[in-house]
């Protein structure tokens, strides 16, 4: 085991790769409308999405090789992310080939289970970092659910008993990610509360508070709007309340899915005030759970089942989740 190369407190270039993937998921994945009707915001958006991809996969090997681990370890994880590069590559161009999309998935697959396992376990052992654990492990359960889930359900006509059962599977994903959400909120708020104390932490709980306030009534006026955000943004299947089944949730069932957006801007927001206080562990986390908010979940596209800013995006939230644990 070695000490991180870099000790640095700030985040570069991983703060300025999540700033650019958020710019341009707004611009072209959110407020699709916008940019089809004003072609400056979308080539603005598409530019800050190339840019942000390109700083998540400099910000991931730069993460990978400067952990403390082994060597050899380190040398695996960076193979790990080769074909995820490749897929970027071949995702500029044109389509991606399915071999090249089953290689990107088992080698995300493969990362999130290393760095969720051991930022889990390096969580567990460190005093007051302790529930920090728990959202880890769920991510990782509800994150692989969502990875092969999608793809294998490709694979069976709807309405099959194999299909049926991976339905399923889909709202376990869903339920995971509610508990994991959660837990990361309660996780971020106590130990931000016991390494710095309530009254710097409130007014980091301020904008999410409004933010929840906001858009969990979003669906009383605009349900419809909110629904194909959650859909073509987010990938959000709603398979807890019927998922295709059910064409329009109620208002009820989508203003819950809306607390997963802010609840996960909550645990960022809420891991902020220990930043000068934690050996920039808490920007990583606040920029980790970010980036898994921008990965969203993992409804295929027309493209096939994997998509490049998700798995980037995946990919950087994990490690800098991994890395916060390692800086606590």
């Amino acid at each position: 085991m070695s000490e991180p190369a870099a000790r640095d407190r700030d985040a570069f270039p991983a703060g300025f790769a999540v700033l650019f993937m958020a710019a341009g998921f707004v611009a072209v994945r959110m407020f699709q409308r916008v940019s089809t009707d004003r072609p400056a915001v979308a080539w603005l958006g598409i530019f800050a999405l190339v840019a942000g991809v390109l700083l998540a996969m400099v910000s991931s090997l730069r993460l990978v090789v400067t952990a403390p681990l082994p060597v050899a370890a380190r040398a695996v994880r960076a193979v790990l992310l080769a074909p995820m590069a490749v897929f970027v590559a071949q995702a500029v161009m044109g389509e991606p080939s399915r071999a090249l999309q089953h290689v990107t998935l088992l080698g995300t697959a493969l990362t999130l289970v290393i760095a969720c396992g051991v930022g889990a376990f390096r969580a567990a052992v460190t005093p007051g970092a302790r529930l920090h654990a728990a959202p880890l492990l769920l991510l990782l359960v509800g994150e692989l659910c969502e990875l092969f889930g999608p793809e294998g359900r490709m694979s069976y006509p709807t309405g099959s008993a194999a299909a049926r059962g991976l339905d399923r599977i889909g709202a376990f994903a869903e339920l995971m990610a509610f508990a994991g959400v959660a837990l990361a909120v309660v996780a971020s708020a106590v130990r931000s509360v016991r390494r710095v104390g309530l009254s710097r932490t409130l007014p980091f709980a301020a904008l999410p508070v409004a933010l929840t306030l906001v858009t969990v009534t979003l669906p009383v006026n605009l349900p419809r709007s909110t629904v194909l955000i959650a859909q073509h943004a987010f990938g959000t299947r709603f398979d807890l309340v019927g998922g295709a089944v059910v064409l329009h949730p109620s208002r009820l069932a989508i203003a819950m899915y809306t607390l997963l957006f802010s609840g996960l801007v909550t645990a960022a927001m809420l891991s902020l005030p220990t930043q000068r206080e934690d050996d920039g562990a808490g920007i990583r986390r606040a920029l980790g759970w970010t980036a898994v908010l921008l990965a969203g979940f993992g409804a295929p596209t027309a493209a096939g089942s994997v998509d490049a800013l998700r798995v980037v995006a995946l990919t950087l939230g994990v490690l800098l989740l991994e890395d916060a644990a390692a800086r606590e």
